[in-house]
């Protein structure tokens, strides 16, 4: 017997705040499915907000197809109301313990349905500055797997937060930031300029050298410098070859960078590419680099 489900689309959200009249600068929207890389997506998200002076959103997308485990439609439906019940409850607590303990804005928004579809529409709503989101572990073998990440940089527009485990930035206004030379849009630059407020550290940009590209990485390395008034900085620079993504990462582990800021790549490639089952540079960046990564809004 086939089974077709029906249910009533609820979204289901809380605001939990400490200080009512607070007023945020920036709205970080975390994407979370109640698992570990969700956890160290959530703890940046908070540390990033405690820079500079942020609100979280937490939103869970749960699939009927992960919820709904009987052929009857009502068992299937008491299903989908239980599963609403306990993660209600979960986020529920999970806002209000880092609400408690980091006197930070925390709301909380959960749905069932398409992952990608639902995703696409919140950010639409909520137009937030940042969205967070939790790095998988390579596999094995993938088959090009089109997941949320890459799913976001090719619908969203605006700045992406992509984090690994491992690596966190910290929330004590030291952060040390990195720059991986191309154009960076406003927005971003102006994040990046308040997450630096408070730093000392020195900022470092990194690029790979190609002859082609000097003249316009140099103009990009200026245009970055420029707002943050020449502040002290240091630039790394190495030769581009099969390499050249490991030489990135181990420079950026090396001198202790918690966060790297990019520019994003077009995603387009050509019938060869697709054919052979190429990679696109920016799929090895995030692939390859283990610091959390800002990814640039604009396309």
């Amino acid at each position: 017997m086939s089974l077709t489900i029906i249910y009533t689309k609820r979204t289901i959200k809380l605001e939990i705040m400490k200080n009512q009249n607070q007023k945020n600068k920036y709205q970080l929207l975390v994407l979370n499915d109640l698992t570990q890389k969700s956890d160290t997506a959530l703890r940046n998200a908070i540390n990033m907000a405690k820079t500079i002076n942020g609100s979280i959103e937490i939103f869970y997308v749960s699939p009927p197809q992960d919820v709904v485990k009987y052929d009857n439609q009502v068992s299937a439906m008491r299903e989908i109301a239980k599963k609403r019940i306990t993660t209600e409850k979960k986020l529920r607590d999970l806002a209000h313990l880092i609400s408690e303990e980091e006197n930070i804005p925390v709301s909380y928004d959960f749905t069932l349905g398409n992952v990608k579809n639902e995703i696409q529409h919140h950010i639409e709503k909520t137009n937030p500055d940042i969205v967070v989101i939790g790095k998988r572990k390579k596999k094995l073998v993938d088959f090009r797997d089109d997941g949320v990440t890459k799913f976001l940089l090719n619908k969203h527009s605006g700045p992406i937060l992509i984090v690994g485990e491992g690596n966190e930035i910290q929330a004590n206004g030291e952060i040390s930031l990195g720059f991986y030379s191309n154009t960076m849009d406003d927005h971003t630059l102006k994040i990046t300029k308040d997450l630096n407020e408070n730093s000392k550290t020195p900022i470092k940009f990194f690029s790979i050298r190609k002859k082609s590209a000097a003249a316009a990485t140099k103009s990009n390395i200026d245009q970055i410098k420029a707002v943050f008034n020449d502040q002290n900085t240091v630039e790394y620079e190495f030769e581009e070859n099969s390499y050249s993504l490991d030489g990135l990462n181990n420079y950026v582990s090396k001198n202790n960078v918690e966060l790297l800021c990019m520019g994003r790549f077009s995603t387009e490639k050509g019938w060869i590419d697709r054919l052979f089952n190429r990679k696109s540079k920016m799929d090895g960046i995030i692939e390859k680099v283990t610091v959390p990564l800002l990814i640039t809004g604009g396309k």
